[in-house]
């Protein structure tokens, strides 16, 4: 925990596997409404691993490091527009959202390569967003490779973790559209 918090991590605590939640209806969210990221990105649905493949998976893990970075800006939404791909850009833009997740994605990296030094050679990390290694991914029949395949990462939401509830379950609970610091979440599973 304290390396995570020398890293940059507002919180980070190890748990059992167990705790995480996992519910098909996370995974439906991809594709209703549908996200601008399914079918697009290699490392979103429907090109990541089916959830009862990685429900199997996640038994073998024992423990999870969960990871959170917060932000220090307030998402409330106060926008009397409906959800879309433009209000999400906008937010974004004017919040430097993506900055945190890019602290976010390298925080995950960098302590799964310290789990893997330290005997966990089945570390695996997860993204709390998209992968946003290329502003621009290769996507799904491109017949092109991963442009950064020791670094890009599905996110737990892709997988059909409902991090909303692993969160409150480890006693890191998060909040959607509020006025407290958003909290940005990524995981690394443990052997």
């Amino acid at each position: 925990m304290t390396e995570a918090k020398k890293r940059g991590a507002s919180r980070a605590k190890i748990v059992p596997a167990s705790i995480i939640v996992l519910d098909e209806r996370v995974r439906l969210k991809c594709s209703v409404p549908l996200c601008d990221n399914y079918g697009r990105h290699l490392l979103c649905p429907p090109n990541v691993m089916p959830m009862d493949q990685f429900r199997r998976t996640l038994k073998s893990f024992k423990h999870a490091l969960l990871l959170q970075i917060e932000s220090d800006y307030d998402s409330l939404d106060k926008s009397t527009k409906h959800l879309d791909a433009d209000l999400c850009t906008n937010l974004e833009k004017a919040t430097g959202t993506r900055g945190f997740e890019r602290k976010l994605t390298q925080l995950v990296e960098e302590m799964e390569a310290l789990a893997f030094k330290k005997g966990f050679y089945l570390a695996a990390g997860l993204g709390g967003s998209e992968c946003i290694l290329c502003e621009t991914c290769v996507g799904q029949g491109s017949e092109e490779p991963c442009r950064h395949p020791f670094r890009a990462r599905p996110s737990m939401q892709a997988l059909g973790i409902d991090v909303i509830r692993t969160c409150e379950s480890a006693g890191m609970p998060i909040r959607l559209s509020s006025d407290h610091k958003v909290r940005w979440t990524g995981i690394v599973l443990l052997d």
